[in-house]
């Protein structure tokens, strides 16, 4: 049994005031959950590895390593790498709620956890079997971000191509070098496709 910090060091946030941020970005809740808040010198769209070699044989993308990758590389563009937050999505894996402070994004309520910005990358699954478990598996967290808000990671629920990153223009190199060929530069809000079968319809 987890003592609710499992293996990887993250554990519930004591509340939702790390999150306040983000209620507060004025912009429609599905632009949030795709692109994070506004404000950022450049935004980013990166493409899930399992956009084309991942998928499970029910169509599904599997957990996404671009994703880690892209987690791992922004460890180093923030002073705070020590503490940083993740938001899940409270319907994930469909079990009991576990003991965590909510964010109330409309038609996206996420729980959030708190850790070390090298291990939120391992902080999606939070469930609750007789006490708050946190389980080292499944996709990466849907929205992320370091304490000083030096950038903020966001892959929306329902996504199967790209998920973002509102950074700046240093760390946004960074990620297209750790991640070649896969990291393009957007408008923050633009459209873009968020099924596979929409780019097959292409």
């Amino acid at each position: 049994m987890s003592d609710g910090r499992g293996v990887t060091g993250v554990r519930p946030a004591a509340n939702a005031e790390a999150a306040r941020w983000l209620l507060d970005a004025d912009v429609f809740w599905g632009t949030l959950v795709r692109y994070g808040p506004p404000g950022f010198d450049v935004y980013v769209r990166i493409a899930f590895a399992a956009a084309t070699d991942d998928v499970d044989e029910d169509g599904d993308v599997e957990s996404p390593s671009s994703l880690r990758t892209a987690l791992a590389t922004l460890a180093a563009h923030t002073t705070t790498p020590a503490a940083g937050y993740a938001a899940i999505w409270e319907g994930w894996g469909g079990g009991p709620i576990p003991d965590a402070p909510r964010v109330d994004i409309p038609n996206r309520a996420m729980l959030l956890v708190t850790g070390a910005v090298d291990v939120l990358r391992d902080a999606p699954v939070l469930a609750s079997y007789g006490g708050a478990a946190l389980l080292n598996e499944g996709p990466g967290p849907h929205l992320a971000w370091p304490e000083d808000r030096a950038w903020c990671l966001a892959c929306e629920v329902d996504e199967e191509i790209e998920f973002s990153v509102g950074c700046s223009l240093d760390a946004a190199q960074a990620l297209d070098g750790a991640l070649p060929g896969v990291v393009r530069r957007v408008q923050y809000g633009e459209a873009a496709p968020m099924y596979l079968d929409e780019l097959s319809d292409r």
